[in-house]
């Protein structure tokens, strides 16, 4: 399966989704003008690799999945996508897959830090909160 890039742009995240090392990765400022139209063909990307990479693992080789979430700001549209792709993966673990979610923040930036808390408690699954210094 090939790999899923998205240059980021002005108002939309670098998406960078590589099946071969299973490491899924969206960064950057989140607030597309049309949520839906970017958000749902990387929603559709996973449910493919579900198809065509996990089912295909057998109960004695399940997948190590890794979410990084990288992100400086995104919009409450965003949020609702954010969680339906948080939801996929929740899914691959209920089947047996190691899932890892990193949330990167800026260490002065509490919001992001606090929204990634939430989030972890909403779905009840833990993120690794790892902080970023400025300029570094």
């Amino acid at each position: 399966m090939e790999p899923l890039y998205i240059e980021p742009s002005e108002f939309t995240p670098r998406v960078f989704f590589d099946p071969e090392n299973s490491v899924f990765e969206i960064s950057g400022f989140s607030r597309p003008e049309n949520t839906v139209g970017f958000y749902k063909p990387l929603i559709k990307w996973l449910e493919d690799y579900e198809d065509n990479v996990l089912a295909k693992n057998t109960n004695f080789n399940k997948s190590n999945l890794v979410l990084n979430l990288k992100l400086t700001y995104f919009n409450s549209a965003s949020s609702k996508f954010l969680m339906d792709i948080l939801m996929v993966f929740m899914k691959f673990h209920s089947k047996g897959n190691a899932v890892e979610i990193n949330w990167y923040y800026d260490e002065d930036d509490d919001e992001i830090f606090e929204s990634g808390e939430e989030i972890s408690e909403m779905i009840n699954f833990p993120f690794n909160f790892i902080p970023i210094t400025p300029n570094s």
